[in-house]
C-alpha cells in the first residue's frame, strides 16, 4: 500500500506512536563553490547521523557574460534542548536556532506567500527523483546546465539532497542502486498556466535523461506517464501491486488519474 499510488486502498484511520520532541531547532546554512565538495560534505553528513535532515538548495547566480551559474546552499538540521547556539557548533556555519514549532511551520510561510499573490491557484510543475550516488554528480550537474535559472521564479528552488537508503522501508518506493543516493527536486514555481505547460513538457526530457542513468522517479510530480512507463517503474514489483488492484479495486475507481494499470 505504501507507495502504491493510492491503487489499492485508502486509509481511514492510523495510530501513531508518539515521542518527545526537541523544544528547538538548529539550522546550519552552508555555502560552497563547487557542486562537487557539497555532494562530498553531504554523504559525510547523511551517513554519520548527527543531523536529522539535511537538504541542498542550489540557487541561480550571475556569471561572466551574463550567463548565471548555480550556488550550492545546503542546510543540515539537528534538534536540541538549548535555544542559543551550542559551543561545539560548526564555526564556519551559519546557526540559526529556532523554536520547534517555527520549523515544523516553515512551509505554512510559502503557501501563504503564494495565496497572497495568486500563484497558488496555479499549476505546481515539480519534479523529484532519485539519482545514485556513482552517477549523482554527473546527472545534477547536467540538469543544472539546461536549467533556465529564472523559472524557479521567486519562491522556488533546485534541491539536491542525500538520502540513505537503509531509512527507506516501503517497498514500493523505488531507489536507485547502493547505499546511498541523492534526492534531486526541480520546484518551479511559475507565474502563468502557460509557463507550467512548458516546465511539464521539460519534467519529461529531465525524467527520461535521469531514468537512462539509472535513476528513479518519486511519483507525484508534474509529468505524463504511460501504462509502460509505470511498469518499467515498479519494475518486478508491478505484478505484486497488480495482484493487489484486481483483488481490492477491480472496478479501478481509487486514484484513476495516475492510469497505472
Amino acid at each position: 500500500m505504501r507507495a502504491g499510488l493510492g491503487q489499492v486502498a485508502v486509509v481511514t484511520r492510523a495510530t501513531l506512536a508518539l515521542a518527545p520532541a526537541a523544544d528547538h531547532v538548529h539550522r546550519h546554512l552552508l555555502g560552497y563553490s563547487d557542486l562537487a565538495t557539497m555532494l562530498a560534505d553531504q554523504r559525510l553528513l547523511a551517513r554519520d547521523g548527527r543531523f536529522a535532515a539535511v537538504q541542498g538548495p542550489c540557487s541561480p547566480t550571475p556569471g561572466a557574460g551574463g550567463r548565471s551559474g548555480w550556488s550550492p546552499s545546503p542546510t543540515a538540521t539537528r534538534w536540541t534542548t538549548c535555544s542559543p547556539a551550542c559551543p561545539d557548533e560548526r564555526e564556519r556555519a551559519q546557526v540559526v536556532p529556532m523554536p520547534q514549532l517555527d520549523h515544523l511551520d516553515r512551509l505554512a510561510q510559502l503557501e501563504r506567500a503564494l495565496r497572497g499573490n495568486g500563484q497558488w491557484r496555479l499549476p505546481h510543475p515539480w519534479l523529484s527523483t532519485f539519482v545514485g550516488d556513482g552517477r549523482g554528480e554527473d546527472v545534477v550537474a547536467a540538469e543544472l546546465v539546461r536549467l533556465v535559472p529564472s523559472d524557479p521564479g521567486p519562491f522556488g528552488q533546485v534541491t539536491v539532497s542525500a538520502v540513505d537508503r537503509g531509512a527507506i522501508t516501503a517497498p514500493l518506493l523505488r531507489l536507485p542502486d547502493g547505499e546511498l543516493c541523492f534526492a534531486v527536486d526541480l520546484v518551479r514555481i511559475p507565474a502563468t498556466a502557460e509557463g507550467a505547460d512548458r516546465l511539464v513538457t521539460d519534467n519529461r526530457a529531465a525524467y527520461e535523461r535521469v531514468r537512462a542513468a539509472g535513476g528513479t522517479l518519486y511519483p507525484p510530480s508534474a509529468l505524463p506517464m504511460s501504462r509502460a512507463d509505470w511498469r518499467e517503474h515498479f519494475g518486478p514489483a508491478f505484478a505484486g501491486l497488480g495482484a493487489a488492484k484486481r483483488q481490492h479495486d477491480p472496478a479501478c475507481v481509487l486514484t484513476p488519474g495516475y492510469e497505472v494499470f
